[in-house]
């Protein structure tokens, strides 16, 4: 009986169940690339953006963030060595936090 309970369950459990669905492919992403110093320039002129930071990434790529701070907006840049600028991601309400000394305290 018992045995017969736990196969009956099973059964259920196995087409009581939805069916499983696969997962959609996500669309691919797109980013914008084009001539760095054009670049700059309609940052700056569309959207009051001057560079706030960078730092070089290990594919020998320049990343480089751009913001105003008239409105908060930001973008960020990955530089090639040839001089083309690709957009990674853009936003608002972009802060700049003092960098926390690392000298020990007196």
């Amino acid at each position: 009986m018992a045995r017969y309970v736990a196969w009956t369950s099973l059964v259920i459990c196995l087409f009581a169940s939805p069916p499983l669905q696969a997962q959609p492919a996500a669309p691919p992403v797109r980013v914008l690339c084009h001539d760095y110093k054009e670049l700059v320039r309609q940052l700056g002129s569309r959207y009051e953006e001057v560079p706030v930071s960078f730092g070089l990434q290990n594919n020998g790529h320049l990343l480089q963030v751009f913001a105003s701070p008239k409105t908060g907006s930001w973008t960020i840049l990955s530089v090639a060595p040839d001089g083309t600028g690709c957009v990674l991601a853009v936003g608002k309400g972009w802060e700049i936090l003092p960098i926390p000394s690392s000298d020990p305290p007196a």
